[in-house]
């Protein structure tokens, strides 16, 4: 059995998949197979395990296998989805397609050809408009309003200020209840920052307030004000 641990990208979910390892034991994987934990030798810490088989096979499996997915949902299979404030979410993704993606990210190459550069502020504006796993807003819409399955919405700016208290409101929404608690223990994100922080940048609530422009702002409420106010977003 699948549960997927969604979010659009740069939301919390690696957050999400360290909680449950850290303090319930559980092992997590993803989709996207997530080469770069490999590479940055963060693997062990996060959690992270290949995909033992394809998600066909482990949907049938009697096994629970947590699943990590930015992709837009295609199925009905549970799901834990991270939700993150918009600005936040494309402040922190647009540091990273610089800092990770280099000249082979397609947004990049994107973001050359229509306002003529690669610098923070073109990447910015490129991904308030849309990004290769959909709008911000067409992704949490998607996901939250999900018929006919588990969904459990988890706020970022809730879990960073109640873990604990968040995961296991979530693995007790879930249809299948996985193992009690190992001795719960939160990441602390200044160790992980020290030591990847290209990866675990900031992780702070309202960052946005300092790095994205005024008129960006503008661009971005009008193409997310609803989805921001349907989730109390102000």
């Amino acid at each position: 059995m699948i549960i997927w641990l969604a979010s659009y990208p740069r939301s919390g979910n690696t957050f999400l998949r360290m909680l449950l390892f850290h303090g319930y034991g559980i092992p997590t994987s993803s989709v996207h197979q997530d080469a770069r934990l490999q590479k940055l030798g963060a693997a062990d810490t996060i959690g992270h395990q290949p995909l033992p088989g394809s998600i066909a096979e482990l949907a049938r499996s009697p096994e629970l296998y947590f699943v990590k997915t930015h992709d837009l949902p295609s199925d009905n299979y549970p799901a834990l989805y991270v939700v993150r404030d918009g600005r936040d979410a494309l402040v922190s993704y647009a540091r990273y397609q610089l800092t990770f993606q280099g000249g082979k990210s397609r947004l990049r190459t994107r973001v050359k050809d229509f306002f003529g550069g690669d610098s923070f502020r073109g990447v910015l504006q490129s991904l308030i408009v849309g990004s290769p796993f959909g709008t911000w807003s067409q992704h949490v819409l998607a996901w939250t309003r999900r018929e006919n399955s588990v969904t459990f919405l988890i706020r970022y700016e809730d879990l960073v200020q109640a873990p604990e208290r968040w995961v296991a409101q979530a693995l007790a929404a879930l249809p299948v209840q996985p193992v009690a608690p190992t001795g719960f223990q939160s990441p602390d994100f200044a160790a992980l920052h020290a030591r990847w922080p290209e990866f675990f940048r900031k992780g702070q609530v309202g960052a946005w307030r300092e790095e994205m422009p005024e008129d960006l702002q503008k661009l971005f409420w009008t193409h997310h004000g609803e989805a921001m106010r349907a989730l109390s977003y102000t």
